[in-house]
């Protein structure tokens, strides 16, 4: 088997691919990202939501959950109102077992997600970006109130891609939402990608 790590990550060729790459990594990846790689992005992004949503109660959605470091990292600071989704069924069995979220379905970010309109008051979603397509930003909007805030990383290198810079700009040059805070990069995995950053966003949904 070939040793999981983000290189490994990036070279599935589909989404059906990265399914299954993640489904064969989930038992270990708590272990290998926090233990073994000192990953910094659920504190990081955990810390800069915390800084905008103050309600802890807020109906929040983790998008691209994983097995759940970035909800857990808000949960252990009072936040529980949390839901879940993500591509792989395997990881969201590791976060079932967290048991901090209300629920946890099985969605793919860049497709129609099962909520209804304005559903969630914020959407918390750390290292899935740039993986997931830029077309999720459009159905994340459409779930979240106005007013309501979209906090995310994405890989300074996928950000740096046309696609992904346009559509952030073209959502709000369309009135969609407005950039409220761009971070500095942060080096996510300093204990396998020494060389791999990540910006932290914060758009406010209008």
């Amino acid at each position: 088997m070939e040793r999981h790590s983000l290189e490994w990550i990036d070279g599935a060729k589909s989404r059906e691919e990265f399914e299954q790459r993640y489904d064969e990594w989930a038992g270990s990846y708590d272990r290998d990202l926090v233990w073994d790689w000192d990953y910094k992005l659920p504190a990081f992004i955990g810390d800069l939501f915390m800084k905008y949503v103050k309600n802890r109660d807020a109906r929040i959605l983790d998008a691209g959950a994983g097995t759940g470091l970035g909800g857990e990292y808000i949960s252990q600071n009072g936040y529980n109102n949390l839901f879940g989704i993500d591509m792989s069924k395997g990881m969201l069995d590791e976060a079932r077992g967290k048991k901090i979220y209300h629920s946890l379905d099985q969605m793919v970010l860049g497709e129609t997600l099962d909520f209804s309109d304005n559903y969630f008051d914020a959407i918390l979603s750390v290292g899935t970006m740039g993986h997931a397509p830029p077309e999720s930003f459009d159905d994340l909007i459409r779930i979240t109130k106005p007013s309501g805030f979209i906090v995310f990383s994405i890989r300074t290198a996928f950000y740096d891609e046309p696609r992904f810079y346009g559509k952030l700009q073209s959502l709000e040059e369309e009135g969609k939402w407005r950039l409220v805070e761009k971070t500095d990069p942060i080096l996510a995995l300093p204990g396998e990608s020494p060389d791999t950053y990540h910006y932290g966003f914060v758009y406010e949904v209008l």
